[in-house]
């Protein structure tokens, strides 16, 4: 089913051309996002054995959802593995921390690939952050 939207001519009379195209990747994005939510909320609200519906209702909840908390878009599942092999390379490279041991050059080796992978990642985290847009 395609849904359209019209808006009128005076809102949109000092718009360029590729304002307009902006206008209408802007506005689909946050519509999806609205019904996104929208059934996330229903799904949560349904019962077991009721057929799924999202109401009038559950679009306003979602719209006010959106203004006041802002959707949460799920995590690339890049990120999420980013987040584990920060986490797990910081807790080797902390383990690995051993001052006695840094007189052979294989464990130094070692630690420096393993701290590397570390500061890597949690760089690519930083870089990379949705809450940065």
């Amino acid at each position: 089913m395609k849904l359209e939207i019209d808006i009128s001519d005076d809102k949109l009379q000092n718009l360029s051309a590729t304002a307009k195209t902006e206008i209408r990747k802007v506005s689909k994005s946050y519509i999806e996002d609205v019904l996104d939510e929208a059934s996330r909320i229903e799904e949560s609200r349904r019962t077991s054995s009721a057929n799924a519906e999202v109401t009038a209702a559950i679009i306003n909840d979602a719209v006010v959802f959106a203004k006041n908390y802002g959707i949460r878009k799920r995590k690339p599942k890049r990120q999420i593995f980013m987040q584990i092999l920060a986490f797990v390379a910081s807790t080797i490279a902390g383990g690995l921390f051993d001052t006695d041991k840094f007189k052979d050059i294989g464990y130094v080796i070692m630690f420096l690939i393993v701290f590397l992978v570390a500061v890597v990642s949690a760089v690519y985290l930083i870089l990379n952050d949705n809450n940065n847009e």
